[in-house]
């Protein structure tokens, strides 16, 4: 293949498409010079739980692989290739993969022969991995490898500015929650729990709402920043205890406006090009207290209105509230608390569909219920 593979100049742009859009603009560019790269994907590095999964993709040959995550380990293949910082070329799948694994039985039935893995670094860190396959055997020679290492940096760049605006918000929500000394552990465990709760809601309900792996992922991470905004010294003052209490509506969009304050003066901060991203961030922040209905604060939605993010961490902030301690109330049962999200359901308040996706997996949220925060700190 030719080296001049450039992506395009959207890239010098006001703001940065997602990652799924980027990831296709290269693959097309890609196979301008290399018709045989029939699937680009992308799987990023969660370092919390020690878990590669699926995030982006361009597939133009075979199934794409969705929704998939499996732990990854320094005495694993992919392990080495993190650890190492080293890239791996399979130039004949068909007798070297073995049926180990669901990703390697996926692999085996789809029309691959070779395939190049390459590390996403960003500052010597590991961020994730970037899958090449080609639909002929021996394809990636030495020169190939190269080229296409070449061709890929920006992609790879892409992918390392949007993990890092991630993990700046993250550090943000870290950092104002840490100002409530008297139930930090509290607070950091509600949020840690709601955006696990998400990602059980979302991912089940990915098919039915179009969610990629993308938006699934942004939803998880953005759901552990629901409430920032209540945790602001400017909310904290404006607020008493009784108002809070009674969530009024004056006190609850002080704090929305302080939540969508902290995050934009952040984004603002961290790149001038603003991630698309942001909006899912914002409407997960603005919306989560509204119902469907038209009930809910503080503006009062239909359900038309209510982004299908918002509605997602509606019922997990809902569920985490119901089943844990806090010191204001006891904790309630799984049953019990999954029976009135269904009488809320009946009301017409949230969305049955992620309600349904709570109650199918009670095991899976029992890990999460007794479970508490990661520190990153």
């Amino acid at each position: 293949m030719r080296k001049d593979c450039s992506i395009g100049s959207h890239h010098r742009s006001s703001s940065r498409g997602s990652i799924n859009d980027e990831l296709k603009s290269a693959h097309h560019a890609i196979s301008l010079h290399a018709p045989e790269i029939v699937r680009i994907s992308v799987a990023l590095f969660d370092a919390q739980h020690a878990r590669l999964s699926t995030f982006a993709h361009s597939t133009l040959l075979g199934e794409p692989l969705l929704r998939y995550s499996a732990p990854i380990s320094a005495n694993s293949a992919l392990g080495q290739l993190a650890c190492k910082h080293k890239h791996r070329v399979i130039n004949d799948l068909s007798s070297t993969i073995t049926n180990s694994s669901q990703h390697s039985r996926w692999l085996l039935q789809q029309p691959y022969a070779a395939s190049l893995t390459l590390p996403v670094l960003n500052d010597g860190h590991f961020t994730g991995l970037l899958f090449l396959d080609a639909n002929q055997p021996q394809f990636f020679d030495n020169t190939t490898v190269e080229q296409l290492t070449s061709c890929t940096n920006e992609l790879a760049k892409a992918v390392n500015e949007q993990r890092s605006y991630v993990n700046a918000m993250a550090d943000m929500g870290y950092t104002v929650r840490s100002t409530n000394f008297e139930h930090l552990d509290e607070s950091l465990d509600h949020a840690y729990r709601v955006g696990q709760y998400a990602r059980l809601i979302a991912l089940q309900v990915a098919e039915l709402y179009q969610l990629d792996d993308e938006t699934i992922d942004y939803i998880v991470h953005f759901a552990e920043l629901h409430d920032i905004g209540k945790y602001s010294s400017l909310s904290s003052k404006q607020s008493s205890p009784w108002q809070e209490m009674w969530h009024s509506n004056i006190v609850m969009q002080g704090q929305i406006q302080q939540g969508l304050n902290l995050v934009s003066q952040l984004a603002r901060q961290i790149h001038d090009r603003q991630p698309t991203s942001m909006k899912l961030l914002t409407d997960i922040i603005q919306y989560h207290h509204e119902y469907l209905d038209g009930s809910g604060a503080p503006n009062g939605l239909s359900h038309a209105e209510i982004p299908i993010a918002a509605r997602i961490v509606t019922v997990a902030n809902i569920f985490d509230a119901l089943t844990s301690h806090r010191h204001y109330s006891e904790s309630w049962s799984l049953i019990h608390a999954l029976l009135e999200l269904e009488k809320m359901v009946a009301l017409g308040k949230i969305d049955s569909n992620c309600v349904h996706a709570l109650r199918c997996q009670q095991d899976a949220i029992k890990l999460v219920m007794y479970s508490s925060h990661i520190p990153w700190h």
